[in-house]
């Protein structure tokens, strides 16, 4: 295994990287570890407390605060960062077998070149909320418990030395560390990486810190204008993904229309290894990170022109698709073609029953947003029996 770097990028957050500091003392259970904290132009006392520090690497940025990614590759090499580099914020606690679990994936096979974990403090598939009960359970379990991921909801990523090498220098247009990975990591998966999240490996969250918050209107509009991509959706839909109906080990095909980066398609293939996956997308980004993984047409559905025979799907899915189309009747018709006698069609579409747009319309407001129920790329509305009608 390569030498492995811990590096924290830190901003006014004295109290939370004493602690976080003192975890890594008491659990850090991995050979050839170096710590390097990063002050980026704190003035809330950090440097003062982190330069009387004997057993770790200090850098301080001095000349207000700069952009995450400008920082990273800056330390990297001032300080010739040469190993495996644990970039993470600096609001945590590390745990028992966390950093061990996190580089016991990152070997699990040459492919994988990014690891993440589980936290209190991160997101969507990422998220546990109970510490105590995630804890008990890592350590009631000798092995280590890992899967595959599109990207990752935290900003805290182990990558391998060999992806740094061949991934390049971070992105150094934004201050935000979530966003400067999640860029860098779409990257890495166009250039053949693997990523993965280790269940087994928690990060305790230090202090009011919460990853969603990072979920902000500029970091959005930085991926989006540079990747062309709206919704950058690298989470699975755990309820889509729970109505296929098979047992693990069965062989099955499913096709997914409008699959995004793939985050399902991913997912599936974690749950069902024999599974025969692809999928439709419109956007050429997104489909060529899903294309990766899975076998992926970039067409428009609503042209019925997919290269498949009649009758060849065991599941045909529609993740909050349906809305989107000018005609999702005949999209529907269309695919029901292509299943086999007993397939099925697993869909989801936004309620536009839902309280909280019936209590704005109520108010004369039916205002579009960017995202959600209101989405204004959506072309048609949905209620229950709508749904069931056109089904």
């Amino acid at each position: 295994m390569n030498e492995l770097y811990i590096v924290i990028i830190a901003h006014n957050e004295k109290e939370s990287v004493k602690v976080m500091i003192e975890s890594i003392r008491t659990f850090a259970d991995v050979d050839n570890l170096s710590v390097v904290l990063v002050d980026n132009f704190s003035s809330d006392g950090l440097w003062g407390w982190a330069e009387n520090q004997t057993d770790i690497s200090c850098v301080f940025v001095d000349e207000g605060e700069m952009p995450v990614g400008r920082v990273i590759n800056e330390v990297m090499e001032r300080l010739e960062l040469r190993g495996d580099i644990l970039v993470i914020g600096g609001h945590y606690l590390f745990t028992p077998r966390c950093l061990s679990g996190m580089q016991e994936t990152l070997y699990l096979n040459d492919g994988v070149g990014a690891v993440s974990g589980m936290s209190n403090g991160f997101w969507m598939h990422q998220k546990k909320e109970s510490v105590g009960e995630s804890l008990q359970n890592i350590l009631a379990v000798d092995k280590n418990v890992s899967k595959n991921v599109i990207g990752f909801y935290s900003d805290a990523v182990l990558f391998k030395r060999e992806l740094l090498q061949e991934t390049g220098k971070f992105e150094e247009r934004h201050l935000n560390l979530y966003y400067t990975l999640k860029d860098y990591c779409l990257r890495a998966v166009l250039k053949g990486w693997h990523l993965r999240v280790c269940d087994s490996s928690f990060l305790c969250k230090v202090g009011g810190f919460d990853c969603e918050l990072y979920d902000n209107v500029q970091g959005k509009s930085f991926l989006e204008e540079k990747w062309g991509m709206h919704y950058f959706n690298m989470a699975y839909n755990e309820n889509l993904i729970n109505e296929i109906d098979n047992d693990s080990e069965d062989e099955i095909w499913v096709l997914e229309i409008g699959c995004d980066c793939g985050a399902n398609l991913v997912e599936i293939q974690n749950r069902y290894p024999r599974a025969h996956l692809y999928g439709c997308e419109l956007n050429e980004k997104a489909a060529s990170i899903a294309s990766r993984f899975v076998s992926v047409e970039c067409s428009n559905i609503e042209t019925k022109n997919l290269n498949f025979e009649k009758k060849s799907f065991d599941y045909i899915i529609f993740g909050d698709v349906l809305e989107h189309l000018h005609d999702p009747a005949e999209t529907v018709k269309y695919c029901h073609r292509l299943l086999k006698e007993d397939g099925c069609i697993i869909a989801s579409v936004p309620n536009v029953m839902h309280i909280s747009v019936v209590e704005e319309l109520l108010k004369g407001k039916f205002t579009y947003t960017e995202t959600g129920l209101m989405d204004k790329t959506h072309i048609h509305f949905f209620t229950f029996y709508e749904l069931i009608r056109m089904f």
